[in-house]
């Protein structure tokens, strides 16, 4: 402990020394606090105060300034659906709209798709994963009979590794193949043409779900058990589970012109699909929707989930 400044037997310089010497460790404190705290600071950016990392801080932000949205409205957690489904914080009334499920674009794929026999395009990609009828190995041309006898079969798709059906102005090769019926036209681009497919109609819309963080390509469906829950919940729309008695439907609401989804400028904007209660539903409720109702360029089947015939 330093000594009382009354201590110095030469009161005036001393006490002068000492006091300077005094103040200049009380600015060295200062600005050693002032430095702890902004490195503190720095740190603490990276974790909110429930320890959960930046990524859920951005995507919470995005979301909510993008859509709109109330995130506190939404909870992730098990479903007695399946798995884990979306369940509501407080009570909705009937006719609510909930938030936005996906924004609808338009896709510039002249380099993809070219006319083929029929009523078939040839696609030079993959239908994406869900919705299959059948699988069957045969030849592409007696697919294309196979998928008109099939209820709801909108294309056929399968891997051509040695690309004999890259040419899409070529004959059609008399080969036989693995071939997957699909009940839905969710077009997938293979700029290596190891897969092909041949759809009923050509379809050039496809839906984008915000914040991008959320698409199947970085956010499995089920999620890693390890994944904490908060960080599910600005990618809510990717865990509404099936219904054939939902209690919410989708709207389709157009979006201003100027409006462009932020990562994705150069997309174009058709609408924004809004979820919309039915009826009231209540606290802790879980919100629910019928596939079957979504538009064809979305998943129309999923294995393992209830079909409820013609809507």
């Amino acid at each position: 402990m330093s000594p009382p400044l009354s201590c110095c037997p030469r009161a005036g310089p001393c006490r002068a020394r000492m006091m300077a010497i005094a103040m200049a460790m009380a600015c060295c404190a200062l600005l050693t606090t002032a430095i702890d705290q902004q490195c503190n600071t720095a740190h603490e950016t990276s974790v909110d105060a429930f320890g959960a990392p930046n990524e859920y801080q951005r995507m919470f932000l995005e979301t909510e300034q993008t859509k709109g949205e109330d995130l506190s409205l939404f909870n992730i957690s098990s479903s007695s659906i399946h798995g884990r489904g979306v369940m509501l914080t407080r009570a909705v009334t009937k006719d609510t709209p909930i938030g936005i499920l996906y924004y609808e674009v338009q896709e510039d794929r002249n380099d993809y798709f070219y006319p083929s026999l029929g009523e078939y395009w040839h696609a030079r990609g993959y239908i994406t994963d869900g919705g299959t009828l059948a699988n069957e190995r045969m030849a592409v041309r007696d697919a294309f009979d196979r998928c008109n006898q099939i209820k709801k079969c909108q294309g056929i798709t399968f891997r051509d590794p040695e690309k004999q059906f890259a040419d899409p102005h070529g004959e059609i090769p008399d080969i036989i193949v693995d071939v997957e019926f699909k009940d839905k036209v969710a077009f997938g681009m293979d700029d290596q043409n190891s897969w092909q497919s041949f759809l009923k109609h050509r379809e050039n819309l496809s839906a984008v779900y915000f914040p991008l963080g959320c698409s199947s390509a970085h956010l499995p469906n089920p999620p890693p058990a390890s994944l904490d829950p908060r960080l599910m919940v600005p990618c809510w729309p990717r865990y509404i589970n099936h219904s054939c008695q939902p209690n919410a439907v989708i709207v389709k609401v157009p979006m201003p012109e100027e409006f462009v989804i932020p990562g994705l400028p150069w997309k174009k904007v058709t609408g924004a699909y809004h979820v919309v209660a039915v009826m009231d539903i209540d606290e802790g409720g879980e919100i629910s929707l019928n596939y079957e109702s979504f538009p064809s360029y979305m998943m129309r089947k999923v294995d393992g989930v209830d079909e409820c015939g013609e809507l």
